[in-house]
C-alpha cells in the first residue's frame, strides 16, 4: 500500500517487473488451449459415433460440460485480471512521472472523496477527478497527482506547514471504507479538509478501513511528515 523509497525489498532476487507482452501471450496461450481441448473433444465425439454408433456418449457430454464450464471461468479470470493489470499500469506510470519530478517523496494510492472533488473543483475548476488518485507526500508538502491521459497532473499541493491535524473518519454511506482527513489552512487563510480513501495497492480499487494499516498511515504522516 504505502510506496516509500527508503525501503529496499527484503531478499537477494529483485522483483522482475513483467513486461506488456506477458499477460497478452498468456491470455493467447489460454485461449488456443481452451480451444484445442474443445476442438479434440468434437473429434473425439465424431470418431466415437462414426466408429461405434451405439456407444453411450455420455462421458464425452460430462467431458465438454466440464470443459466448458473451465473455459468460461477461465476467460472470465484472464479479462478481470487484464483489467487490473491495467490499472496497475496506470498507477505505475503516474507514479514514475512522479518521482522524475522528486524521487523522495512518500506514494500512497488514493480514492477521492465527495469533499476532495470539491476542494479540488475550488482550487482547479477545469479539473474533474477520476476514480484513482495518488498522494505524493514528500518533506515540505502533500500534493494529488492524477494520470489525464499520457500526462501526470498535479491537483492540489497543502504545504506541511499549513497543516492543522491528520485523522481518520468515517464517510456517510461508506460501510466497508474510512477516509484519512488532512485539515489545513489555505494560501488565503481560510480553513479546509481533504479526504480521501486509501486504496490497498496500485490497481487496486478494494479500500481500506479502519485498522493496523490506515491507523500506521495517519501516524506516520503525525509523526514523520507534519512540521507545523
Amino acid at each position: 500500500m504505502l510506496d516509500r523509497p527508503d525501503r529496499v525489498p527484503r531478499g537477494r532476487r529483485a522483483h522482475r517487473p513483467r513486461t506488456p507482452g506477458s499477460a497478452g501471450r498468456r491470455f493467447a496461450a489460454l485461449r488456443w488451449t481452451l480451444v484445442g481441448v474443445w476442438t479434440a473433444l468434437v473429434v473425439s465425439r465424431i470418431v466415437v459415433v462414426a466408429a461405434a454408433p451405439q456407444t453411450d456418449l455420455a462421458f464425452l457430454g460430462v467431458a465438454e460440460l466440464v470443459a466448458i464450464s473451465v473455459g468460461v471461468v477461465g476467460l472470465v479470470v484472464a479479462v478481470v485480471r487484464a483489467r487490473v493489470i491495467r490499472r496497475r499500469r496506470a498507477d505505475e506510470a503516474l507514479a514514475l512521472a512522479i518521482r522524475r519530478i522528486d524521487p523522495t517523496v512518500w506514494l500512497v494510492p488514493a480514492a477521492p472523496t465527495p469533499e476532495l472533488r470539491q476542494d479540488v473543483l475550488r482550487a482547479r475548476p477545469e479539473a474533474t477527478l477520476g476514480e484513482r488518485v495518488t498522494w505524493a507526500f514528500g518533506a515540505t508538502e502533500a500534493s494529488l497527482w492524477e494520470l489525464e491521459e499520457r500526462r501526470a497532473t498535479r491537483l492540489l499541493v497543502i504545504r506541511w506547514s499549513r497543516m492543522v491535524h491528520v485523522g481518520v473518519e468515517d464517510v456517510p454511506g461508506e460501510r466497508d471504507a474510512s477516509a484519512v482527513a488532512m485539515h489545513y489552512v489555505r494560501p488565503d487563510d481560510s480553513a479546509a479538509v481533504a479526504t480521501f480513501f486509501v486504496r490497498s495497492s496500485p490497481g487496486s480499487r478494494r479500500l481500506l478501513g479502519r485498522g493496523p494499516r490506515l491507523e500506521r498511515l495517519v501516524a506516520d504522516l503525525a509523526r514523520e511528515r507534519i512540521v507545523a
